[in-house]
């Protein structure tokens, strides 16, 4: 999971943390144990340089020659205006599929983000052209190709003046300038890649656009029931998708499977829906009636998981713009009943921060820290010990966002 969930946040901001002493102790330690392999020069024999067209010490650049007509869509994201362009019908389809709730057929006079992606045959079609003063942010060098999950993707993260350029190797590049509110993406062989990875490499360089505008996001689902909201956040294998759907399919409304959006509006944080499709493993679909009998164009097969929209199985809408009152983490338990714990807000935010995305912008990361801190301040946070008694989950979290105790 090393560029979708991480610690970095915390790593950037450690001044600015007093919650709690465990915490900054952590700092502390995080920041001590990476100061010498972060924020230095890109090394010239790095793998951004080796067979490809990222061109090192040229021009602050940018270009890409269109072979095909290019073609905009149009969105607008809880007030932001996107606006995105490909000649690629394999890139275009993810993205409208991933953004169908945000569509806009008529374009503002000002749009302030635009993303590009292009298809490139190979890694040598790629275009961008690197600074001799561009320094390396962080690597991580696994095992290329799109058979594994995208989390696990190999990158390396190059800051070359105002942009963050991501490179994924043998899968593409994506070029972030967050203050002019452009991205581009190169992607190789893009007819190649399960949707669910380029959806994925849209999202990171959205995300990285819309948090300089005020709009941030943590890994978890997020639900809302009469105006309060639940976050579950949590990784892969603690229970966080179906403790969801467990609340979902009770008749709490649908706010997002793995991308809520989070926006500080100075009295409170808000929580806002970033509906997308829901992947579920097979172990979570046999858990439940409905999905188990979903027929095969509701219940799509998807890489690596299989998925559905909420609104073809469940009669619940989509929620709207609340605010959170509960945060649960889930962990998994061999016990026939589920029970809540009550978490120190110092505790809650120690484990929300490692629920954020990535943060190189020292910033931006201030402010991230700042939306989380007040967001645990309003809301009651659980350790939620998740047992046998799945189906039964509504009736222990309900009465808390109803006022009554236990």
């Amino acid at each position: 999971m090393a560029w979708a969930v991480g610690v970095c946040i915390i790593i950037i901001i450690g001044s600015v943390i007093s919650i709690g002493r465990g915490i900054g102790e952590t700092v502390t330690r995080l920041s001590n144990g990476l100061a010498d392999s972060t924020d230095q020069p890109a090394h010239p024999d790095s793998r951004l340089t080796k067979s490809c067209n990222l061109v090192r010490g040229g021009e602050n650049m940018t270009t890409v020659t269109a072979e095909q007509p290019l073609t905009e869509y149009l969105f607008s994201l809880h007030g932001t205006q996107i606006r995105y362009v490909t000649a690629s019908p394999w890139l275009a389809a993810p993205v409208n599929e991933f953004l169908r709730h945000f569509r806009q057929e008529v374009r503002c006079p000002s749009i302030p983000l635009t993303l590009y992606f292009h298809a490139v045959e190979h890694r040598a079609d790629i275009p961008v052209t690197i600074s001799s003063s561009a320094r390396q942010l962080a690597v991580n060098m696994g095992v290329a190709g799109v058979d594994c999950p995208e989390t696990d993707l190999p990158y390396e993260v190059i800051l070359d003046g105002e942009r963050l350029i991501a490179d994924f190797f043998n899968v593409g590049v994506l070029v972030v300038d967050s203050v002019q509110g452009r991205a581009d993406g190169y992607l190789i062989n893009p007819q190649m890649m399960p949707e669910s990875l380029i959806e994925y490499l849209f999202h990171i360089a959205l995300i990285e656009l819309l948090r300089r505008r005020g709009l941030y996001t943590i890994h978890a689902t997020a639900l809302e029931k009469n105006g309060r909201g639940v976050l579950i956040p949590g990784n892969s294998g603690r229970g966080k998708t179906t403790s969801f759907i467990s609340l979902l399919r009770s008749g709490y409304r649908y706010l997002s499977d793995d991308h809520p959006l989070l926006r500080d509006v100075g009295t409170h944080v808000d929580l806002l829906p970033f509906p997308i499709k829901i992947n579920v493993t097979e172990q979570t679909v046999e858990f439940f009636p409905e999905l188990r009998t979903a027929p095969a164009q509701v219940l799509q097969p998807r890489f690596p998981k299989r998925a559905f929209h909420a609104e073809d199985v469940y009669s619940t809408s989509i929620g709207e713009c609340c605010r959170p009152a509960l945060v649960l983490f889930p962990h998994v338990i061999d016990a026939p009943h589920s029970h809540l714990e009550l978490l120190p807000k110092s505790r809650a935010l120690e484990m929300l921060l490692p629920q954020a995305l990535l943060v190189y912008d020292s910033e931006v990361a201030r402010r991230e820290f700042q939306v989380l801190a007040k967001l645990v301040q309003q809301v009651d946070s659980y350790r939620l010990h998740f047992g046998r008694d799945i189906l039964e989950l509504p009736q222990l979290i309900t009465p808390l966002l109803e006022g009554e105790t236990r």
